[in-house]
């Protein structure tokens, strides 16, 4: 049974969210283990936890959606 529109669509916006958070699921727990390797008793309280980068916006995972749709289209 073939999918609507609608259903494409919808995998398609999946699809970029995944693609966009896949790297900064990897980069966030890098840096968090990294952080936890450096941390012992004697900088506990002074090593800074580091700045997580930020997840995609919905634009962002929508114009990547687009991205895709255009691949798709030119099938």
């Amino acid at each position: 049974m073939s999918k609507t529109p609608y259903e494409i669509r919808l995998d398609l916006l999946h699809l970029a969210k995944e693609i966009l958070q896949t790297p900064i699921h990897d980069k966030r727990s890098n840096l968090s283990d990294e952080y936890h390797s450096k941390l012992n008793d004697a900088n506990r309280g002074t090593l800074p936890y580091p700045t997580m980068p930020d997840f995609p916006s919905t634009t962002d995972i929508v114009v990547k959606a687009e991205e895709l749709k255009k691949f798709v289209d030119a099938a």
